[in-house]
């Protein structure tokens, strides 16, 4: 089934990569699915995902102009048009169409994702502040699952 894996973590870059190569493959349903990863070793960050070919999964993950706010998000938004032009009249820069906009809309909205609409599930990293979040739409219609333990989230 398409859609985001990973761990946050502590424990050492290679195991948390095979975990991570592990999660892929049971997500990975069919050999069409495109695959990828992103990982942040140094905060313990380590996210894939898999996908039906299209654009926008190729496009992942997203990033702000400064390359310090990541975001892996799935799913489907439908936007206020004006947010769109508000982004871009602050001097954001993304491609038209598809999700390019939400790390701009995470810089600039700090009750982001709650003002988003569709379904959805995402992964944001902010660098600067330290920070990871884990989100779903607000129906749950895109599932999360997770699982704590003392090694990992």
């Amino acid at each position: 089934m398409p859609g985001i894996v990973g761990l946050v973590t502590k424990m050492p870059s290679e195991t948390a990569e095979a975990e991570l190569c592990r999660m892929l493959e049971v997500v990975r349903h069919d050999p069409s699915y495109r695959t990828g990863t992103w990982i942040d070793e140094s905060a313990g960050v380590y996210v894939g995902w898999a996908s039906r070919p299209n654009p926008c999964s190729e496009a992942l993950p997203i990033c702000n102009e400064k390359g310090d706010v990541v975001l892996v998000f799935f799913g489907e938004e439908f936007p206020d048009p004006e947010m769109i032009c508000h982004l871009k009249r602050r001097g954001h820069h993304f491609r038209d169409g598809g999700p390019s906009y939400l790390v701009h809309e995470f810089e600039e909205d700090k009750s982001f994702p709650a003002g988003l609409n569709g379904r959805f599930h995402g992964i944001v990293t902010d660098r600067t502040r330290g920070l990871t979040t884990l989100f779903n739409d607000r129906y749950g219609m895109h599932r999360v699952y997770y699982h704590e333990s003392k090694e990992a989230f």
